[in-house]
C-alpha cells in the first residue's frame, strides 16, 4: 500500500483561501461624510455649525452672528461652510460681503430657530439655581428715575415678587452672559441673543414749566422761533432727532433757518438734567413721552403745543432666550408690560394747554 505523504487537507483552510480569492463579498467602501447623512437620517451635523448658521439666518448678518456667539466673523463663515459640506448643499449664495439664502436654507430656517429655542428653554429648566433673593435689572438712568421708580412699589406688592437691584448703567451690560437678569434698553429693538419686548414707541414734543409759559406765552407754533430752546446733546453717539427735525416736520423752518435751528439754545448732555432744567423754567425742551407724561400729570410740566414726532426708537424689556421660564422673570415681565400698556392708554388731548389741537406728526 502506498502511503500519502504530508498532512490531510484542511477543509477550513480551503474556505479561508476561498475568501481570500474573492469568492465572498468584499467590504463596502464608506461614502463621504456629507452623503452618509442621507443613509443615516438620525445623524445630525455638529451643533456648533447649526447654531452658527441659525444665528446668521436670523440676524441676516455674519458680523452680528459673530457678536452674538462671541466668536470672530471668520469662525462663523467656517462653521457655515462646514455645515454646507456636511449636508452636501449650498446654503448661502455669496456676493462679496453680502449673501442670499438658498432654497435649501429657507426650508430649514424656521425649524432650526424653533428647535434651538426649545433647546435653550430646556436647558434653563434643567439648570440648577439657588433660590434667588433679588433680580438685577440694568436700566437707562433717565427711565429709572422718571418712570420706573414710582411704579416699583406696585410690583413689590405682588405675591412672589423679589427685590429688584437697579443698575442704572449707561454702559452696555452683557445680559446674555449673566451680568444682569434682565434689562430695559433704549434703542430700535435689535439685541442679538436676547428676547426684546417693546414697552414704548418713543415720541417727542415741546414741554416747559407752567411758570415759564406764563412769562413767555406761546400763541402760535411760529413763536417757538423766539423761545430759549433746551436741547439734548447726544448726537455724538446716537442719530437722535433734535429741534431742527421737529421744526422741519412742523413746517416751521426752511433751509435758510437750518443753521440757526442747529445751534440756537442750550445743550444739556443728560435726559434727566434736561427735564429738570425745563421744570425749573429755563426754557422749552423736547421731551420723550414716556419720560414726561408723569411730570405733566403732576403739574411739573406742560406741553404748550400738540404736534409729536416719532423717533423710531423705544424702550425695550430684554432678557436671555428662555429666561422667562423662571417664575420671577415671568412675573416681572408680565407686570411691566401691563404697566406700560396702562401708561400709554389714550386719555384724550391731555397734553395740549393752548386749546389748539394740531395733528400728530408722522
Amino acid at each position: 500500500m502506498v502511503k500519502t505523504l504530508g498532512k490531510t487537507p484542511d477543509l477550513k483552510a480551503k474556505k479561508a483561501t476561498g475568501k481570500a480569492r474573492g469568492q465572498y463579498k468584499a467590504r463596502e467602501v464608506q461614502p463621504p461624510a456629507h452623503k452618509a447623512i442621507l443613509a443615516h437620517p438620525t445623524r445630525m451635523p455638529p451643533l456648533s455649525t447649526l447654531r452658527a448658521f441659525e444665528s446668521v439666518v436670523r440676524l441676516q448678518s455674519i458680523s452680528l452672528a459673530a457678536r452674538e456667539l462671541h466668536v470672530t466673523p471668520g469662525a462663523i463663515s467656517q462653521q457655515v461652510k462646514a455645515l454646507e459640506d456636511d449636508l452636501g448643499v449650498l446654503l448661502l449664495e455669496r456676493f462679496g460681503n453680502r449673501f442670499r439664502l438658498t432654497e435649501q436654507a429657507l426650508r430649514g430656517r424656521d425649524y432650526l430657530t424653533g428647535g434651538l429655542r426649545l433647546l435653550q428653554q430646556g436647558v434653563e429648566r434643567m439648570r440648577y439655581r439657588q433660590p434667588a433673593r433679588r433680580m438685577r435689572l440694568t436700566v437707562e438712568p433717565a427711565f429709572a428715575s422718571n418712570w420706573l421708580i414710582k411704579r416699583l412699589p406696585r410690583y413689590r406688592a405682588l405675591d412672589g415678587a423679589q427685590d429688584v437691584l437697579l443698575d442704572p448703567a449707561k454702559h452696555l451690560v452683557d445680559i446674555a452672559r449673566g451680568e444682569a437678569d434682565l434689562g430695559i434698553r433704549f434703542g430700535q429693538g435689535r439685541y442679538p441673543g436676547l428676547e426684546a419686548i417693546n414697552l414704548f414707541e418713543d415720541e417727542i414734543y415741546p414741554v416747559c414749566s407752567p411758570g415759564y409759559l406764563l412769562l413767555n406765552p406761546l400763541e402760535t407754533l411760529e413763536d417757538l422761533k423766539n423761545h430759549h430752546l433746551l436741547r439734548l446733546d447726544w448726537r455724538v453717539t446716537t442719530p437722535w432727532p433734535d429741534w431742527r427735525e421737529w421744526l422741519e416736520a412742523a413746517g416751521l423752518i426752511d433751509d435758510d433757518d437750518g443753521i440757526d435751528a442747529d445751534h440756537r439754545g442750550q445743550r444739556i448732555p443728560d435726559s434727566t438734567l434736561l427735564l429738570r432744567a425745563a421744570a425749573e423754567g429755563q426754557g422749552i425742551a423736547l421731551g420723550q413721552d414716556s419720560l414726561v407724561a408723569d411730570m405733566i400729570k403732576d403739574g411739573k410740566l406742560v406741553a404748550p403745543c400738540a404736534p409729536r414726532l416719532k423717533t423710531g426708537f423705544g424702550y425695550y424689556l430684554v432678557f436671555p432666550h428662555g429666561a422667562d421660564e423662571r417664575p420671577e422673570i415671568k412675573l416681572f415681565k408680565d407686570w411691566i408690560v401691563a404697566e406700560a400698556k396702562a401708561a400709554t392708554a389714550p386719555q384724550g388731548d391731555k397734553y395740549s394747554t393752548t386749546g389748539e389741537l394740531v395733528v400728530r406728526l408722522r
